[in-house]
């Protein structure tokens, strides 16, 4: 690919002023730091993506007081704050504007951008307040272009190191407004696009696009419920990551299908009822599914059982007794999706685990005896109509039998009567 340089249509530089030579995309800009008023010359973004779990579902964009607020609650703003008080801002933030804006707009560095509006404000009248009020900014072109914009963010806030993380939810929605668009508009990149530029692989991307994918179904749920939905989506996200990647679950729960949709709201009716303790309860959903008893304790809501159950499964005490026990309803459940699913091989496998469980049960008694004893009972208990059931041939055969029995314990048995 072709490196371009993009050096035109610059705001005119300022005495001193620090030009920064970066690479985005295929195209090598020529970025001038310029020293903005913090008031008057900037605008925070509406859409930021850190404040995606903080704003909610407002109607229409908020003002410039509201998104202060908003990312004064994100994680790390108070470490970051004092750091910035005590030493000050250490790197530009990045802002554009074009031809019809007024201000500069805040891609990124809002966070910083607040903490000194704060500091500023706090100062009002002595002799620092000019210095918290100007903050150092790399200038965008006005024709920055928005596949540009996408990876920039993603350079810094999924490939970088050094700056706060946005966090699984907001990277995954990063990753799906980009692939696939908002708003009615296309996808600005590619999966293995978008890939290339974060350093990560496709398959990486992919799940977690689908992973938003599914937290969006989990947001839909949710919705009536008097919650700041993006906010639980954000604070289960890890978790439901999990659920859709499960192996032998996961799948189950995608598609339009009767029994899809009640899985999933199932599922989602857990998550939100808090059953999972921590995200890597959930890597046990096909256990927990192929459970009857353990699925059953999931639907009774109770918190953190997931938990519970997961360390069971983990140390052991469900493994073999357990599945034994339930062994009876996950064939049913298996005959029901597909009744073909089980034949004469599966039949066999399971004849040689009960003579296997009979020889360690008899003990001295012997296995032959037991399946005598089952084969009398079975005889006697026997209505007409299962008598009626057998051919000559089903006969010929059990009394060809009786017959070499009576021989051999007539030869060999102590305890046959003497004639």
């Amino acid at each position: 690919m072709n490196t371009k340089h993009e050096t035109s249509s610059l705001p005119a530089p300022q005495p001193d002023s620090v030009i920064y030579v970066e690479r985005i995309g295929n195209i090598e800009y020529q970025l001038q730091e310029h020293h903005l008023d913090v008031f008057g010359e900037i605008t925070l973004w509406d859409s930021n993506p850190r404040l995606i779990p903080h704003l909610g579902d407002e109607v229409g964009a908020p003002d410039e007081p509201s998104l202060e607020a908003s990312l004064v609650q994100t994680p790390g703003y108070g470490g970051l704050r004092k750091s910035v008080a005590d030493i000050g801002q250490l790197e530009p933030i990045y802002v554009w504007k074009n031809s019809s804006m007024s201000k500069y707009l805040v891609l990124e560095g809002s966070t910083r951008v607040t903490i000194l509006r704060e500091l500023s404000r706090e100062d009002k009248g002595t002799p620092r307040q000019g210095s918290r009020q100007k903050i150092r900014a790399k200038v965008l072109p006005p024709n920055f272009p928005l596949a540009h914009r996408v990876i920039l963010l993603a350079r810094i806030h999924v490939r970088g190191s050094g700056v706060r993380s946005w966090g699984r939810y907001i990277e995954a929605k990063f990753i799906y407004d980009a692939t696939e668009g908002i708003g009615g508009e296309g996808a600005v990149l590619s999966v293995s696009e978008l890939a290339n530029w974060m350093g990560k692989s496709p398959s990486w991307v992919s799940r977690l696009r689908d992973a938003y994918k599914f937290a969006l179904q989990f947001v839909e749920h949710i919705d009536a419920k008097d919650v700041n939905v993006h906010a639980q989506a954000s604070e289960y996200f890890s978790t439901l990551e999990e659920i859709i990647k499960s192996s032998g679950f996961g799948p189950r729960l995608k598609g339009g299908s009767d029994e899809a949709e009640k899985l999933r709201a199932e599922v989602f009716d857990m998550v939100s009822a808090g059953v999972f303790k921590e995200y890597r309860d959930a890597r046990y959903m096909r256990e927990f599914y192929e459970d009857s008893t353990k699925w059953a304790q999931l639907q009774t809501h109770e918190k953190e059982v997931a938990h519970r159950l997961a360390n069971e499964i983990k140390a052991g005490n469900s493994t073999a007794k357990s599945r034994i026990h339930n062994l009876r309803d996950q064939i049913a459940r298996t005959m029901a999706q597909d009744d073909q699913s089980v034949g004469t091989a599966e039949l066999e496998e399971l004849h040689k685990c009960v003579d296997l469980m009979e020889s360690k049960l008899a003990g001295d008694v012997g296995i032959f005896r037991i399946k005598a004893h089952a084969f009398a009972q079975a005889l006697t208990s026997a209505s007409l109509d299962d008598l009626l059931s057998l051919t000559y041939e089903d006969y010929r055969q059990m009394k060809t039998g009786f017959e070499d029995l009576e021989d051999r314990l007539k030869k060999r048995a102590s305890w046959w009567p003497k004639e």
